[in-house]
């Protein structure tokens, strides 16, 4: 966590009623991320995953993101074992998104996403951005009203179907803020160019004689530290 927090890398967490099918989607991720090395368990059983598993998802250059895949709900467990899965819980409190999974297939899908939100609530996550997925529309009997409030995909892991709508939603949500602009870093302020090669989405880099040019997205605190730095482009 405390890497992350230097390096500013954005984290997405997946949340959900057990079997709804997050480990199923950061597999469908880390496949567009061409990271198949990194799968992890997806299986159709309860509490398949009990550890929070963390992956490294690359979209683009400079649109990096950890994304989180935890433990998923049930109802009425005994205490001992709701305190022990809030542990594990702990760094969903330090995301920037929320991705609530819903089997869209489950009679009782309403009543799933009530356990998940209270919990979301409970672990002091109630106030994060949501995008609600709809999975397993590939089995679903029909199309689910959202009532949520959040942005909502409806999309199938197994499939693959609408995963490119949800990707491009998380793009929006944790990248939407930044802003283009072409910076010129004299060649003595090597570390903010570092610093902006690593932090920043970078579309292109030349050295000029009175430093280096760089053209890409920035956060929009990066642009406004740094932007006694910009020209204009045609220049």
């Amino acid at each position: 966590r405390s890497g992350r927090e230097k390096s500013q890398i954005p984290v997405v967490a997946l949340m959900g009623y057990t079997n709804s099918g997050k480990s199923a989607i950061m597999n469908r991720l880390l496949q567009l991320s061409e990271r198949e090395d990194k799968i992890v368990s997806s299986q159709n059983m309860l509490f398949a995953t009990l550890d929070t598993q963390h992956r490294k998802i690359t979209l683009e250059q400079g649109s990096e993101f950890i994304l989180i895949d935890t433990v998923g709900f049930v109802s009425r467990l005994p205490h001992s074992l709701v305190e022990a899965f809030k542990s594990t819980l702990e760094e969903v409190r330090y995301a920037d998104l929320l991705i609530h999974v819903v089997d869209s297939s489950y009679e009782n899908r309403d009543f799933y996403m009530e356990v998940t939100n209270k919990v979301i609530e409970q672990i002091g996550a109630g106030d994060k951005d949501q995008i609600v997925a709809y999975n397993k529309m590939d089995i679903a009997k029909s199309v689910p009203l959202d009532v949520s409030g959040h942005e909502a995909v409806y999309l199938s892991a197994k499939t693959g179907e609408n995963i490119n709508v949800l990707v491009e939603k998380i793009r929006e949500k944790i990248f939407g803020s930044r802003v283009e602009m072409t910076l010129l870093i004299p060649y003595q302020r090597g570390n903010i160019t570092s610093y902006l090669c690593e932090n920043a989405q970078i579309f292109s880099m030349e050295y000029e004689e009175e430093g280096t040019l760089l053209h890409g997205k920035l956060e929009r605190e990066d642009a406004l530290r740094y932007g006694s730095f910009a020209v204009d482009p045609g220049e």
